[in-house]
C-alpha cells in the first residue's frame, strides 16, 4: 500500500464506530491516535500539521460531534430556570471579590505555583490572591471561549471540559530572558471561574444574595457546558449594559464610576450607547464531556469533575493576521470577517503577566465595559488616555485636544528569545495635570512640571514648548494577534514582529539575536513600525480584515451586528446547529438591581 493512502487508513481507523454510526472516543483510542500522529509526523511526507489536517478532515466526513454513550445531554432549560441563573451571575460579576472570598471560606484553599523555574514549584502566599482569580465577566467570556476549542486531534468542542496544563502557574515577572517562548495560549487561571459555576451548577442557593433554583441544574439534567455558554452570553449583556450606564454617567459596578467612559470625553460619529434591542440566543443540547476523557491518576491539586485529560488546540497570540485569521478558519469554520468580529472581545478584560506573561490593559481604564475602543486603539484613532481616579483623568493635547495615536513594539526579555513581544499604544500627548498642578509618572523631570501643565492650558499644538508635548505609552498594550487584523507583518523567532520599516535602525537590524544579547543601537522602548495594512479577505468583492478594522472602528452598530452571531457560533463550535435548541433569547432582559440581589425579566 502506498505509503500517504496506508497514514490515511490509520487516521481512518483511528476512530471506534458504534452502533447507529456515532463515533466513540476512549483513552485507548486517544493514546493510539497520539502515537500514529507522532510516526506520521516523523515521516518526511508528512508534517504535523498535515496530519492534523487529514484527522479534522476525516473527522468531519464521520461527524463526531462529542457523541458517546457516556456523554451528558443537556435537558430542556425553563425560562425561569435561565433567568434565576442570569441574576445569579449578574451578582457574581457585579461583586467578584466578595463572592470569591465567599466560596474560598467554605471550601478548600485555591491552588497557585510560582518561582522562578520553569514549571513553578513554590506554593503562592495566600494574601492577595483573590485580585489575581476574581471571577469577573471578562473571565467568563474568556472561558467560552477556552471551553470551545477543540482537542488537538479535531474532536470536541463547547463540552464543559478544560485541560489543566499549566493551570495554577503564577510566572516570576523579572527580566531574565530565561521561560518557554509564549508560542501558545492555555487555560491558566479559568478554574477559579469554572470553580464558581460548579457551585451555581451543584447548588441551588449560591451565591447569596440571589434567587434560588427549584433544583440545582446537576439535578435536573443540565450540562456544564450549556451553563458555561449562558455565563459567557450573559457575560456580554452585563458589559455592554455596563457600557450604557458609564455612557450615561451612571456609576458601574467594577469601579463605582471612577473611570467614567472614554466616548462622554471625546467626539465620535456614532452613539456612545449600543442599543440592546438585538437578538443573541441562548442554544441548549451541548453535551458534557465523558468520564473516560477525565483524568483519574493524583497529582498536587485536587481534580476537578470538568477536567479534561486531553489538551486543546490553542491559537499562538504572537501569530500575525493570516495566523490568526487561519486558525479560526481551521478550528472554529470562521470566516475572516467573523475572526475580525469575534477579537472585540478584547476590549473587555486585562493581561496579567504573571498568568501569561504579557502585561496591562487592551484598553486602559475602559476593560470592565464592552464596546468598539479595541478597534479605535488599532486604527490609530485620535484620543485621550484614561487614568481612573475621583474624579478620572482624561489627558490629550494642548487646550484638550485629541492626540495622535501610534504603536511601538517592545521586547518584555522574559523568554529565552527575548520575547514576549508586546504592543505598545502610545499618545503624543501633554502631561497629567490636575488643574495646573502636574501629576505625571511617564516621562523626564521637564516633562513632569508645572511649567508644561501651564504650557498645555494656554498654547496650541504649533506653538507649545516640544518637551511638553510627547508620544508617552503608559499601560495600553495588545498582541501580535490583535495588530495583525489591521497591519501586514511577518513574525518569527519567539513572536518577533518583522518585515515592517521602522524596526531595525542605520546601526543594527531587528533580529530575536540582536535583542536576546542587548545590542546597542536598537531602540528596545520606543521602535515604531511602519506597516503596510493587511488586506487578507474572504474573497472577491468581501471586505479586507483592515478594512473591516476601520469599518468597526467608525461604527459601533456594525460590530455589534457582526459580534453576535459570531459569538453564537463560537460557542455552538463541535455541534451542528440544528441539533441545538434556540431556548432563550436575551433582547428584552432587564435585570434590576436591589440590596438583596438583582431580579431579571423578560419583556416579549
Amino acid at each position: 500500500m502506498p505509503l500517504n493512502l496506508a497514514l490515511l487508513w490509520l487516521i481512518s481507523a483511528s476512530i471506534a464506530w458504534t452502533g447507529g454510526g456515532v463515533a466513540q472516543w476512549s483513552q485507548a483510542s486517544h493514546d493510539k491516535l497520539e502515537l500514529e500522529t507522532q510516526e506520521m509526523a516523523s515521516s518526511s511526507a508528512w508534517t504535523r500539521d498535515e496530519v492534523l489536517q487529514a484527522q479534522r478532515r476525516r473527522a468531519s466526513e464521520a461527524e463526531l460531534e462529542l457523541e458517546t454513550q457516556e456523554m451528558a445531554s443537556s435537558s430542556a432549560w425553563a425560562e425561569e430556570e435561565v433567568l434565576v441563573v442570569i441574576a445569579k451571575l449578574y451578582w457574581v460579576f457585579s461583586n467578584p471579590v466578595v463572592v470569591g472570598k465567599a466560596y474560598l471560606v467554605n471550601n478548600p484553599a485555591h491552588e497557585c505555583r510560582m518561582g522562578e523555574s520553569y514549571p513553578p514549584t513554590e506554593p503562592c502566599p495566600n494574601d492577595g490572591i483573590i485580585d489575581d482569580i476574581k471571577p469577573t465577566a471578562s473571565k467568563f467570556l474568556r472561558l467560552g471561549f477556552h471551553d470551545c476549542l477543540k482537542y488537538e486531534d479535531g474532536s470536541g468542542g463547547c463540552d464543559g471540559c478544560l485541560s489543566f496544563s499549566n493551570m495554577f502557574y503564577r510566572y516570576d515577572e523579572a527580566e531574565r530572558m530565561s521561560m518557554p517562548d509564549v508560542t501558545v495560549t492555555d487555560n491558566n487561571n479559568l478554574a477559579f471561574v469554572a470553580d464558581i459555576l460548579e457551585e451555581i451548577y451543584t447548588r441551588t442557593d449560591f451565591p447569596l444574595n440571589s434567587p434560588s433554583l427549584r433544583q440545582s441544574l446537576q439535578e435536573s439534567g443540565k450540562s456544564r457546558a450549556d451553563l458555561w455558554a449562558l455565563a459567557a452570553l450573559t457575560a456580554t449583556h452585563f458589559s455592554l449594559v455596563e457600557n450604557n450606564k458609564a455612557c450615561q454617567g451612571e456609576k458601574d459596578f467594577a469601579t463605582a464610576g471612577r473611570c467614567g467612559h472614554l466616548f462622554r470625553h471625546i467626539p465620535t460619529d456614532f452613539p456612545c450607547m449600543i442599543d440592546m434591542n438585538f437578538s443573541m440566543q441562548f442554544y441548549t443540547g451541548r453535551k458534557d464531556c465523558s468520564s473516560e476523557q477525565r483524568p483519574n491518576e493524583t497529582t498536587w491539586y485536587r481534580r476537578r469533575a470538568y477536567e479534561a485529560s486531553r489538551h486543546e488546540f490553542h491559537p499562538n497570540p504572537h501569530g500575525n493576521g493570516v495566523e490568526t485569521g487561519d486558525f479560526f478558519k481551521d478550528w472554529f469554520n470562521f470566516t475572516r470577517r467573523e475572526t475580525v468580529a469575534i477579537m472585540g472581545a478584547h476590549a473587555l478584560g486585562s493581561f496579567h503577566g504573571s498568568v501569561s506573561l504579557f502585561k496591562y490593559d487592551w484598553t486602559k481604564g475602559q476593560s470592565h465595559i464592552l464596546n468598539n475602543q479595541y478597534y479605535r486603539a488599532l486604527v490609530k484613532a485620535p484620543s485621550k488616555m484614561s487614568t481612573c481616579g475621583d474624579p478620572p483623568q482624561w489627558t490629550g493635547g494642548p487646550q484638550g485636544s485629541e492626540a495622535p495615536t501610534g504603536w511601538y513594539v517592545r521586547p518584555l526579555r522574559k523568554s529565552v528569545s527575548g520575547g514576549p513581544y508586546l504592543w505598545f499604544h502610545y499618545y503624543l500627548r501633554c502631561p497629567e495635570c490636575r488643574g495646573r498642578k502636574n501629576v505625571e509618572t511617564e516621562g523626564d523631570g521637564f516633562f513632569k512640571s508645572d511649567f508644561c501643565c501651564q504650557q498645555c492650558d494656554t498654547m496650541k499644538v504649533k506653538t507649545i514648548h516640544p518637551g511638553c508635548y510627547r508620544k508617552i505609552a503608559k499601560d495600553e498594550t495588545a498582541l501580535n494577534s490583535d495588530l495583525g487584523l489591521y497591519l501586514l507583518f511577518e513574525t518569527g523567532k519567539g513572536g518577533i514582529p518583522l518585515g515592517c520599516k521602522g524596526l531595525s535602525t542605520k546601526k543594527q537590524k531587528w533580529t530575536a539575536h540582536n535583542i536576546m544579547n542587548g545590542r546597542k543601537g536598537l531602540d528596545f522602548y520606543k521602535a515604531e513600525p511602519r506597516c503596510n495594512k493587511q488586506k487578507l479577505g474572504d474573497g472577491k468583492g468581501t471586505l479586507k480584515m483592515y478594512q473591516l478594522v476601520e469599518r468597526y472602528s467608525e461604527n459601533q452598530e456594525a460590530w455589534m451586528d457582526d459580534f453576535i452571531p459570531a459569538l453564537q457560533k463560537m460557542l455552538a463550535n463541535g455541534y451542528k446547529m440544528k441539533k441545538l435548541t434556540a431556548s432563550f433569547d436575551f433582547n428584552g432582559l432587564n435585570c434590576n438591581h436591589n440590596y438583596w440581589g438583582f431580579k431579571c425579566t423578560k419583556s416579549n
